[in-house]
């Protein structure tokens, strides 16, 4: 199994393996852990008191699913988040496989996109929400016998994905209209793969540097507070020979990633081939340097329906990047 670190010390440059207990040797903080599947989900986001908080609300959302109506309409940020996240992916991953079947985006382009060789190690999707990238790869010969960890900051997303997975059938909760959550029977056709659930910060990876195999991220790279910042941290998670498969709309909200902070601003010409060199240390120095672009697709469609009444539709640009051996 992959090592896991504390967040927070590895943010000071303390890499500190976690020991039995997920127990912090450096500081002594013991992380909080999800206990609702057949494993349990550690929770090691940067913040140990929301850690603590989310595992409280998830495991009562668990208890009883009507709590995900008061998140949805209350005004508590963390509970706004966790009910946004799964309303919006568990429709968007699964609701193809609901009953009735509900609008969701194609996600076979991921199989199409992926790579025939890679090096051993394990393989890690940053920002899956409720799990859909490692169904859509469910088929792909070269994930067998390979350790796959489904990382997000939205535990309710990971937990209700991790029932999926384990029991195949679970109750889908959905938004026929902006104010109201309904939920329906989803059932998979075959047996789900096997993964590795995990909450953290995709910016603060609680992996080794050069452990892995290949990052997955759809989404995200333009939905983080600090994107070159996770830029980095794939290029330091990633072994030589590793691959990132990146997909983005390229979305930029000031409310999420400070306009400074926009990587589509630092482009001389624009998207997505500005990108492209960008993503290849071309454009800002010293960032993704060690990367090449071995595959790309500019305009992948990716729609997200909302409710009955609001679609979001997106084109993603996709880039298959291998870091240099």
């Amino acid at each position: 199994m992959a090592d896991l670190y504390c967040p927070p010390c590895a943010g000071q440059g303390h890499r500190q393996l976690l020991a039995t207990g997920l127990r912090c040797q450096q500081c002594g903080r013991r992380w909080p852990a999800f206990a609702g599947g057949t494993d349990f989900i550690a929770v090691l986001l940067p913040d140990p008191d929301a850690s603590a908080r989310m595992v409280g609300l998830v495991s009562a959302l668990m208890r009883d699913p009507n709590v995900l109506s008061g998140w949805h309409d209350g005004e508590d940020p963390l509970e706004n988040a966790l009910a946004g996240g799964l309303l919006t992916y568990a429709q968007a991953h699964f609701g193809a496989y609901a009953r009735p079947a509900l609008a969701a985006p194609d996600l076979s382009w991921l199989a199409r996109a992926w790579p025939t060789q890679l090096p051993p190690g394990p393989i890690v999707i940053l920002g899956c929400a409720t799990g859909g990238e490692a169904w859509a790869l469910r088929k792909i010969a070269g994930l067998a016998g390979r350790e796959v960890w489904m990382v997000d900051a939205n535990l309710a997303a990971l937990a209700w994905g991790q029932m999926l997975f384990d029991n195949g059938t679970v109750m889908l909760p959905y938004r026929p209209t902006a104010t109201r959550i309904d939920w329906c029977p989803a059932e998979l056709p075959e047996s789900a793969p096997p993964v590795r659930w995990l909450c953290a910060d995709a910016l603060f990876p609680p992996f080794a540097g050069e452990s892995v195999a290949a990052v997955v991220t759809v989404g995200l790279l333009d939905s983080v507070s600090d994107p070159a910042a996770l830029v980095q941290q794939i290029e330091a998670l990633l072994k030589p020979n590793g691959v990132w498969l990146m997909a983005s709309p390229w979305n930029w909200q000031p409310r999420v990633t400070p306009v400074r902070r926009q990587l589509e601003r630092h482009l001389p010409g624009g998207v997505p081939d500005g990108m492209a060199a960008l993503l290849t240390g071309q454009v800002i120095a010293g960032l993704a340097s060690d990367f090449t672009v071995e595959w790309r697709n500019d305009d992948v469609p990716w729609r997200l329906q909302v409710h009955a009444r609001y679609v979001a539709e997106y084109r993603l640009q996709v880039m298959r990047l291998r870091k240099h051996v």
